[in-house]
């Protein structure tokens, strides 16, 4: 079967100047692999015919001279694993990554496609955001793994906190995430050390709570995905939280077809809320079933359970689950995984937030806050012993409040 070698642009890819990265495609048996020559040019300087940077780029000679050796290279590897009955495109470009295999941005682009390949699609794009602040820091790509030292990294957080305007937290994420790619270069032999390892993080300042906007939970809503996917479920879990007035992760695992009641063709969903404080009694809720909670429970056929059986396939039931350790165990493992999805979930709805189960119930309240409900109403749908207690939690949200409120005021 023939090796094809090719060059193309990610015109997906484009950085903050526009410019977007060239990738060696090597096929073999319709199998492709990708690497990024940690070069990159405006689309209108690729001539993708000819493969090669146009004259309109005034560095068009040393690309190209470039991308001549990395195809002669190429062609010698494919040559030699022909000769070894051994050709695979996964062959040639592990080989080619000897190539400036150091180089900061090509092992950037490189860690950021295995991201992708992975599923972690949110993070992908985090990664991508410090790569770009990285080039934008430094002024070209010309930047090696082990060129990054403490130095370098103070020089790139004021960097971030004078030309980025970004709050302590959001540098502490993007250097959290920096210190992710260099812990996968260490494990790929490219650097012997983290440089993050010997530097000071910023430190993490107390943040409002995270509340999802109704736009916000739409676009989550609206997302096409694979119904027989964890993200799938694990949005139908985080979507029937939010609409039953934010049911806390641990309740809605626990929730069986017997919690359902049905009367006069309304819907009720009626469960004990376990207590998340010492010397505070669970509270029974009772709680109208809206059409698009009801969508969610027919998904999972609930009207066909027995009365014993879970609403959603969540816990392991192959488990001891009335020990209660072993359901904490379980709990945690799933929560954490559905954190993981929610992750992905938000890069796909393309929302900056940080999302996890739990973020269901700010939502709710700071929804039902706008939307004009009583204190005590969202006291009692949120199960608060009392309007103290939910006064302390809406606070955190009355600063965006006031901001809505003046502009509606004066305009």
């Amino acid at each position: 079967m023939a090796t094809t070698i090719n060059f193309i642009l990610r015109t997906n890819r484009a950085n903050a100047r526009g410019e977007c990265p060239i990738y060696i495609r090597v096929t073999h048996n319709r199998k492709s692999k990708y690497l990024s020559l940690g070069i990159a040019v405006k689309a209108k300087d690729w001539n993708e015919e000819k493969q090669r940077v146009r004259r309109s780029n005034d560095s068009y000679k040393k690309l190209n001279h470039e991308i001549e050796r990395i195809f002669t290279k190429a062609q010698n590897i494919k040559l030699e694993l022909r000769a070894e009955d051994n050709v695979s495109a996964k062959y040639i470009i592990n080989a080619l990554k000897g190539y400036d295999s150091k180089n900061f941005f090509t092992y950037g682009e490189e860690y950021i496609d295995r991201l992708e390949e992975n599923g972690s699609v949110r993070l992908s794009k985090q990664t991508n955001v410090i790569v770009n602040k990285v080039e934008k820091f430094h002024g070209d790509k010309s930047l090696l793994l082990n060129e990054i030292d403490n130095k370098f990294l103070s020089g790139l957080q004021a960097y971030m906190k004078k030309e980025c305007d970004n709050a302590p937290n959001t540098i502490r994420k993007d250097l959290e995430r920096l210190n992710r790619l260099f812990e996968e270069a260490k494990k790929d032999n490219l650097i012997k050390s983290n440089p993050i390892n010997d530097f000071e993080l910023p430190k993490r300042q107390q943040s409002s709570k995270t509340a999802l906007s109704l736009k916000q939970i739409k676009a989550i809503e609206k997302l096409e995905l694979d119904g027989s996917s964890r993200l799938w479920h694990t949005r139908n879990y985080f979507l029937f939280s939010f609409y039953n007035a934010g049911i806390r992760v641990g309740d809605l695992m626990k929730l069986k077809r017997e919690n359902i009641y049905i009367s006069n063709e309304e819907i009720r969903l009626r469960y004990l809320m376990n207590k998340t404080r010492k010397n505070t009694k669970p509270k029974w809720k009772n709680i109208k079933q809206l059409p698009q909670a009801i969508e969610i429970l027919e998904r999972y056929n609930f009207r066909d359970k027995d009365p014993d059986e879970y609403l959603f396939p969540i816990l392991d039931t192959s488990k001891n689950l009335k020990d209660p350790s072993v359901f904490d165990r379980d709990k945690q493992s799933k929560t954490a995984m559905m954190n993981r999805d929610l992750d992905d979930i938000a890069g796909l709805a393309d929302i900056e937030e940080n999302v996890t189960t739990h973020i269901a119930r700010h939502s709710f309240a700071n929804f039902a806050r706008k939307k004009g409900m009583s204190l005590y109403s969202i006291s009692k749908a949120l199960a608060h012993s009392n309007l103290k207690t939910t006064e302390q939690y809406l606070k955190s949200f009355d600063e965006e409040m006031l901001d809505t409120e003046m502009e509606e005021l004066f305009n």
